[in-house]
């Protein structure tokens, strides 16, 4: 008497991790998309070539083209994307509520803003400048009108000066303001671009950098102001969308 052998049970494989962006709606496989062309643009350059992405992504280029039609519109769809976030920022808010000091005020809404940065996002942003790309240049007029004039607005006030309404942000201001801003985001440059140590929490870095920045911003903004300085025409504001 012969017995037969009992058929072993198939085990269904996991979905493989190429498997699973497939599997995904087509928003969620385009944003994966995103965020690895972000990536490999930064670390490759612009240079690097949609076969290389698709191979970074586990796909064929004809898969990777169902999406976008060709590297320069998922370049430009990446700095749309940066683009809306820039959008939302608005400190004009924050720095018009003077239950804290304006130092006090700065170093919470910079420390937030440097954890916001991220290494891909910013590495990117240089390779675009570079390269001649028109992004970083665009960027000047979002950030003067949601970050640049509200720290100025506000160190108007704590120095006693006149408001917005009352006299037009002056052109050595906007220099003023950048001076900060320009100091606060080289921190993530040394940190992201550079791959400098830099500690995770920059908050006692940017409180430092505010500390030292106060004063002689202070001081300078009283001297544009009573020399009559003119007022800034350097950067075209953004376009407001309907």
């Amino acid at each position: 008497m012969s017995f037969g052998r009992r058929p072993v049970p198939r085990v269904p494989h996991p979905p493989s991790a190429v498997e699973k962006v497939r599997r995904k709606p087509a928003a969620e496989r385009r944003e994966h998309i995103l965020s690895e062309a972000a990536a490999f643009f930064a670390d490759r350059g612009f240079q690097g070539t949609t076969r290389d992405l698709a191979n970074r992504l586990g796909i064929t280029q004809a898969a990777l083209y169902k999406h976008f039609a060709s590297k320069d519109e998922i370049i430009a769809a990446l700095f749309d994307r940066s683009a809306e976030r820039w959008r939302s920022e608005n400190w004009r808010p924050a720095l018009s509520d003077r239950s804290q000091s304006l130092e006090a005020q700065l170093t919470g809404l910079y420390t937030q803003y440097l954890s916001r940065v991220s290494g891909p996002g910013l590495r990117l942003f240089v390779r675009a400048g570079l390269d001649g790309l028109g992004q970083p240049a665009r960027r000047g007029a979002m950030l003067t009108a949601t970050i640049l004039e509200p720290v100025i607005e506000a160190l108007r006030t704590d120095c006693g000066l006149p408001g917005r309404s009352d006299k037009p942000i002056l052109r050595g201001e906007r220099e003023v303001a950048m001076a900060l801003h320009g100091g606060l985001m080289f921190l993530a440059i040394r940190k992201h671009v550079y791959r400098m140590p830099m500690p995770e929490d920059l908050s006692d870095l940017v409180a430092l950098q505010v500390r030292l920045w106060l004063p002689g911003a202070a001081h300078e903004i009283r001297r544009l102001h009573s020399a009559g300085d003119e007022p800034e025409q350097l950067v075209p504001r953004p376009k407001r969308r309907s």
